[in-house]
């Protein structure tokens, strides 16, 4: 595939690009003030990160549900973020939380 033809492609999976990333920049914005807010000492950049993961697939999952792909994805970005955010380095390197 050419560029065009996968502009395309996602465009029809994913809607339009511009409002797509309007409002994973809003969501992203808004994920980053809450956690400033949340009294921790420092945010868990690695964390945050594979949140904003989450809700790229939850945003993809909104527009087209019937991709299987953004729940396996997203759930694995969740097992990411327990994993970045755990003070248990056993968890850290735990490879598979859950065989679903």
């Amino acid at each position: 595939m050419d560029d065009l033809e996968i502009l395309k492609d996602r465009r029809s999976k994913y809607g339009p690009p511009e409002l797509f990333f309007e409002t994973y920049g809003e969501m992203c914005r808004l994920l980053d003030r809450y956690a400033e807010a949340s009294g921790q000492d420092t945010v868990n950049d690695g964390h945050l990160m594979a949140l904003k993961m989450v809700l790229l697939k939850v945003l993809r999952s909104t527009w087209n549900p019937a991709i299987d792909d953004n729940y396996c994805d997203g759930r694995n970005y969740f097992t990411i973020a327990e994993m970045m955010g755990a003070d248990d380095s056993a968890l850290k390197n735990k490879l598979v939380r859950n065989k679903t």
